[in-house]
């Protein structure tokens, strides 16, 4: 029986086990983390649930909507509900119209039950707390080095799910050679993210709003805001009375301040964030801050480089790989990759 190793258990990594469940492989998860769902990812703090990383994810693709509403358990997953605003470099805030009305889910419980259901349902041996740091191909197949010391051998492919220049990083400790191996990691050096900061700001009252929407968006590349969320109008997130808003600034205030500690601007991100609400957001009950170095990809992989890596018993899948930064585009890059190790290894 074939064995298969994927890198990442983020949601891309996840949907790639889940899609091999049934089939004639050994599959084996490693992920450096504790957690499951990489940026689709849920914190827990003062009695609030809040999703820090991708807000929700809407569903458009139909084999995504299946996965998503026939397979996992559906149990805890909420259409949010309301409008989205945008908001443009002055900070005016514009109803869209008509109003935008594109169904937007996470879960009860927060977004990362998403990973969670496809590590439970998938079937895979996943080893969490597991930091691969190179890989070594051999005669009976590829060995995964942990950090620890730990050899993980003998898979016939290798899946690599995690951003395009960690995965660059990897395959360079792992000293591949040949024109192949340098021409793929070439192209993930390629890859370029834009990164975030985001802030969230709980509060021990209700906040007032300056419209009927959930969260605003910016239509401005300058504007140091990204978007903003009422994350308390999400079921189950946040107690009654209270309120939590979680705010991602945009790549290019993020990125003057990328090296820096996002806490040292959290005072100045609440008075940004209440001159575009009209709000007094002063002395909020407590505060957190999360650095997403790689949020969201602005460009994807050739398919030849896909195909190359292929031959080598390589395979790549991350939102990345489509080139769209998405919890939608990260399952179907779960879903492409599936494909081709049923193509490649599983006839």
């Amino acid at each position: 029986m074939s064995r298969i190793a994927i890198v990442g258990a983020g949601v891309a990594g996840l949907t790639t086990a889940y899609l091999l469940r049934n089939a004639p492989v050994e599959v084996a998860v490693f992920e450096k983390s504790r957690g499951f769902g990489g940026r689709a990812a849920t914190r827990g703090r003062h009695g609030c649930r809040y999703d820090h990383g991708a807000p929700s994810f809407a569903v458009e693709s139909k084999r995504v909507r299946r996965l998503i509403t026939a397979h996992l358990p559906t149990e805890e997953l909420v259409d949010i509900g309301g409008e989205e605003w945008t908001f443009d470099r002055e900070g005016t805030i514009v109803r869209p119209h008509p109003p935008e009305r594109v169904p937007k889910w996470t879960y009860y419980q927060g977004i990362s039950r998403l990973g969670k259901h496809l590590a439970h349902c998938s079937q895979a041996d996943i080893h969490r707390a597991t930091r691969i740091e190179r890989l070594d191909s051999r005669e009976e197949g590829w060995a995964l080095h942990a950090q620890d010391g730990t050899v993980y051998s003998s898979f016939e492919a290798v899946v690599l799910t995690p951003p395009a220049p960690q995965t660059a990083a990897l395959l360079e400790a792992s000293s591949l050679s040949g024109a192949r191996a340098h021409r793929i990691r070439q192209a993930l050096e390629g890859v370029d993210y834009t990164a975030q900061f985001t802030y969230a700001f709980g509060y021990d009252r209700r906040l007032p709003r300056p419209g009927s929407f959930h969260a605003l968006s910016s239509r401005s590349d300058t504007h140091p805001i990204a978007w903003v969320g009422y994350e308390h109008d999400k079921p189950g997130h946040v107690p009654d009375g209270e309120s939590l808003l979680v705010v991602q600034m945009s790549p290019q205030w993020t990125g003057l301040r990328l090296e820096d500690e996002p806490e040292t601007f959290t005072s100045e991100v609440k008075e940004i964030v209440g001159d575009l609400l009209v709000t007094d957001l002063r002395y909020p009950h407590w505060y957190d801050v999360q650095r997403w170095r790689y949020a969201r990809p602005q460009s994807g992989l050739d398919r030849d480089v896909l195909t190359a890596g292929a031959k080598l018993g390589l395979f790549f899948a991350g939102d990345y790989v489509r080139g769209e930064g998405t919890v939608e585009q990260s399952i179907e890059s779960g879903f492409d990759v599936a494909r081709r190790l049923h193509e490649t290894l599983l006839r």
